[in-house]
């Protein structure tokens, strides 16, 4: 089982009712205005504030997360990891001993952090944040080493102010300006989104929703603004999927909540499906 002791990314985190720092406590996480969060058994910690709801179509279920396990285990989606790890590890090539703080934003399954923090180079700390308390209890119990919280990813998040080197925002809601708060002077805005070819076999064979041409320029605009210049990088590839994998692309995202998984029956042995993602980087200034 899980050490009930706070984890190393718990250190970015911040009281989200006095915006004070916590003090390390066994089995708690206690600020000095005595607001005090629990450590769950499974490593995790649940940060919404009292008498606040999740948004009723928020976080992914425990259904959608194991889809999700099973499809980024087989290493389908793993080329977004290292395309970001190879784009700042360029850009700060000389950094060894100050160790890497990484948050990942809408964290989901925490594979995506995972993958970042074991290429980086040195010593990494990270924190992963997601609405989904299914979300991070999986998390925290697989990767013990990294730090999760519940929160509201639309709020304002209990995340110190320019305690990050690097944000990730990967297939997640995008909140640009708490992002660019908790970003230090030179820190990488990272961020991932369907592009519009993505899984277009699986959206004509299927009816599943489709992607928003707009997210593009909206998107560039928002990072501009908030964190600083734009670089672009564009993923765009065919791979066969099995049966198994077709299903998992299908239920582990919001279509999960759209289609009859019945109609799932008639997924092929095999199909070539494209994946088509956008990466974007900005560098805060």
């Amino acid at each position: 089982m899980p050490s009930l002791q706070p984890r190393p990314g718990h250190r970015l985190l911040r009281c989200p009712l006095c915006k004070t720092g916590f003090i390390a406590a066994a089995g708690a996480l206690v600020c000095r205005n005595g607001h005090s969060f629990d450590i769950a058994r499974d490593g995790y910690v649940n940060l919404l504030r009292p008498g606040r709801h999740r948004p009723a179509a928020g976080g992914d279920s425990a259904t959608q997360l194991h889809y999700r396990a099973t499809f980024l285990d087989a290493g389908h989606l793993d080329a977004v990891a290292s395309v970001i790890v190879d784009h700042v590890l360029e850009a700060d090539a000389e950094r060894t001993l100050v160790p890497w703080r990484i948050l990942d934003a809408g964290s989901g399954t925490g594979h995506h952090l995972a993958r970042v923090v074991n290429a980086l180079t040195g010593p990494v700390i990270g924190l992963g944040l997601d609405i989904s308390k299914d979300a991070a209890r999986q998390a925290a119990r697989r990767w013990q080493a990294l730090a999760f919280a519940v929160t509201d990813l639309w709020g304002e998040w209990p995340v110190h102010d320019g305690a990050v080197d690097l944000v990730l925002s990967i297939f997640a809601p995008k909140n640009f300006p708490e992002a660019a708060r908790v970003l230090r002077p030179g820190g990488w805005l990272s961020v991932a989104y369907p592009g519009p070819d993505h899984l277009v076999e699986l959206r004509r064979r299927f009816g599943l929703l489709g992607q928003y041409g707009e997210n593009a320029g909206r998107y560039a605009d928002l990072m501009g603004r908030f964190v600083g210049p734009l670089i672009t990088t564009r993923l765009f590839d065919r791979v066969l999927l099995d049966h198994t994998m077709l299903r998992s692309a299908v239920l582990m995202g919001p279509n999960a909540h759209h289609i009859d998984p019945l109609m799932l029956d008639a997924v092929p042995a095999a199909l070539a499906v494209t994946f088509d993602i956008n990466l974007l980087f900005a560098r805060k200034s």
